[in-house]
């Protein structure tokens, strides 16, 4: 099933630029997903029937809009996108709440403003359960680790979570704690093959080993990114799973 992106998504990969609270036009083409990454993400939340959805690191608000617009066929009343950002009405003005308010999605999304380490245990101590989770916030290993394992309390078994920017060899070194510290498996079936050429994803695979040298010897990079051009990685979890206390495993 081909997916439609919404008009605002299709406006901003046409032209590269969004509008702000004070309608005031905002280039985020070089700070936001792409355009495949979007219909990647739609198509989770289809697939899935993600109800419940959340994100850390919410910027102009593509992957928001992709995610709430997907289900908005669903006909069930508990959708809910939770989107947690530090600076959504300072330095983003708002540009993401603007683009909800165009797609007419405001009633099945909620802004956590502040940081997710603080604003994901109030979803904790609710009790809420997600069905899916994107991660996309602030890049560092400590505060990836920390999205995830706060989404780990309260995504569900048989649920979906995305990293983007996995290029980022912090991100790397997370997805090695998932894969030997709790149960998930990647979904290669959502990998992101863009329009582009072979040509065009080795010389972008090369780039960034000129800009970065330290992926010559980045097993995800060869393994994941010879040919593609995104930086995008799908887990599902297979199973609610707790380590023993003193389990430590070398990842």
């Amino acid at each position: 099933m081909k997916l439609e992106l919404p008009q605002t998504l299709k406006k901003l990969y046409k032209t590269g630029f969004v509008v702000d609270k004070k309608n005031v036009e905002r280039e985020a083409i070089s700070s936001t997903i792409s355009e495949a990454e979007a219909v990647i993400l739609m198509r989770i939340v289809t697939d899935i029937k993600a109800e419940v959805t959340l994100e850390t690191g919410l910027a102009f608000g593509a992957s928001a809009v992709a995610i709430a617009h997907a289900k908005k066929g669903f006909p069930s009343s508990r959708k809910m996108h939770y989107a947690i950002d530090p600076n959504q009405n300072d330095f983003y003005e708002g540009a993401a709440l603007v683009a909800i308010e165009q797609e007419k999605l405001e009633d099945q999304f909620k802004l956590l403003e502040g940081p997710s380490h603080m604003m994901m245990p109030e979803l904790i101590r609710d009790q809420e359960k997600l069905d899916f989770a994107f991660v996309d916030g602030w890049h560092t290993f400590d505060y990836t680790l920390l999205d995830f394992f706060l989404i780990d309390k309260i995504l569900k078994p048989g649920g979906v979570i995305a990293f983007h920017d996995m290029q980022a060899l912090s991100k790397q070194k997370v997805l090695r704690y998932i894969l030997t510290h709790r149960q998930y498996t990647i979904e290669k079936n959502y990998a992101v093959r863009g329009n582009e050429s072979r040509l065009y994803s080795l010389k972008f695979f090369l780039w960034r080993l000129f800009k970065n040298p330290s992926l010559l010897f980045s097993w995800f990079h060869w393994h994941y990114q010879l040919f593609n051009s995104s930086g995008l990685i799908v887990l599902k979890k297979t199973k609610m799973y707790e380590p023993n206390f003193d389990f430590y495993k070398n990842f």
